[in-house]
């Protein structure tokens, strides 16, 4: 069992640093996990494939400008905010 089963995500703390990636994929998780879909709905609803949010979302990739972009609007569309957890100062 995991955390995640519980609605628990683990909050890094000073020494656990998110990188840009890491940041967008957990932005992406939040967008999806807010709207109650799938992953493979949300690709659908994009037009990519369930591959490229899985990687999205355990940030081995990140989003083009052009799929950023794609992904800010379709949260302002479902009027959620856009965020992955804590910034980097």
């Amino acid at each position: 069992m995991n955390d995640d089963q519980f609605g628990i995500e683990a909050v890094p703390g000073p020494s656990m640093r998110m990188s840009p990636g890491e940041q967008m994929g957990a932005a992406v998780r939040s967008l999806r996990r807010q709207l109650g879909m799938t992953q493979e709905e949300l690709a659908q609803s994009l037009g990519i494939t369930v591959g490229t949010v899985s990687r999205w979302e355990k940030g081995r990739f990140r989003p083009s400008r052009l799929a950023r972009a794609l992904i800010i609007e379709f949260a302002r569309a479902h009027n959620l905010p856009l965020n992955g957890g804590p910034q980097q100062s």
